[in-house]
């Protein structure tokens, strides 16, 4: 199973939008790996996660093959996550693909919401788009991958959720925009019969001191592996890749981050980064 991150960064991007903080001007400065466009996912070429504005970008950066591309996980539906009004775009006349089959879409309920909206008001047929609510704690089929949504700790109007996806013996953790799990979460993950293979978590704070409920810090990114480890769902073969980053954080640059992280025994994400597990 080969996992590459589109997009690495918090909802403002970084450098952000409207920002000119230093952190910001030395990413503008430095480019490559410093440049972080709004989070986003690939599985094996096939699968997405998630349907930021800037899924259109990483469309031209990474010859991403949309069209071919049938199915999505949606993790909440916050704008940098979930962008609805793109998908009009998806309908006949608008896009003309050769072998036409539907792009489906997998959310809970806000997002399911959203998307059958612009539906409607666009007037797109199930031949072109679909959205299917999903169901918590119960793996489901997508593809061919075993899929099994559980709740995330953030925003509870955007319906968040996390990922266990599971193929041919091998299960990545799609871990973002969550600080640490509920209880129901944490109870589910406690009866996986092996270790997961790759797991990654929300590190929006960085090195910042961040205690409030909805994302995490290096510092609670350490903790949370630990008590994974303690219950069975990771091991010390598990890779954990840090993602999702807000330029507001403490020594948040990649070239300054990375080492940090390194000694702890952490990957971190950058827009591009591939890695086969």
């Amino acid at each position: 199973m080969k996992i590459q991150y589109l997009g690495t960064a918090a909802a403002e991007g970084i450098p952000a939008i409207f920002c000119d903080c230093k952190t910001c001007q030395k990413a503008r400065k430095l480019g490559g790996k410093e440049i972080r466009t709004r989070s986003q996912a690939i599985i094996d070429d096939r699968l997405l996660i998630d349907f930021p504005a800037d899924t259109y970008m990483h469309f031209l950066q990474y010859n991403l093959p949309l069209s071919k591309i049938q199915n999505c996980l949606i993790t909440h539906s916050h704008a940098d996550h979930l962008y609805p009004k793109e998908l009009h775009m998806r309908k006949s006349g608008f896009a003309n693909i050769a072998e036409n089959s539907p792009l489906v879409f997998y959310s809970d309920k806000s997002g399911f919401d959203m998307i059958s909206e612009i539906k409607k008001a666009g007037v797109i047929s199930d031949d072109d788009l679909q959205v299917k609510k999903i169901s918590l704690n119960t793996p489901f089929n997508v593809d061919g991958y075993s899929v099994t949504a559980l709740r995330a700790a953030h925003a509870d109007v955007t319906s968040p959720v996390v990922y266990l996806i599971e193929k041919d013996g091998k299960t990545l953790f799609y871990s973002n925009d969550t600080s640490e799990y509920p209880p129901e979460s944490m109870e589910y993950l406690k009866t996986l019969k092996k270790p997961i293979d790759l797991i990654s978590l929300d590190c929006t704070e960085a090195c910042n001191n961040a205690t409030y409920i909805g994302h995490l810090s290096l510092e609670r990114c350490i903790d949370l592996r630990k008590t994974l480890i303690e219950i069975g769902a990771a091991d010390k073969n598990t890779v954990f890749v840090l993602n999702h980053f807000s330029h507001n954080s403490k020594n948040v640059l990649y070239k300054d981050f990375v080492k940090i992280a390194a000694k702890l025994d952490f990957e971190v994400s950058y827009d591009g980064m591939v890695i086969e597990i």
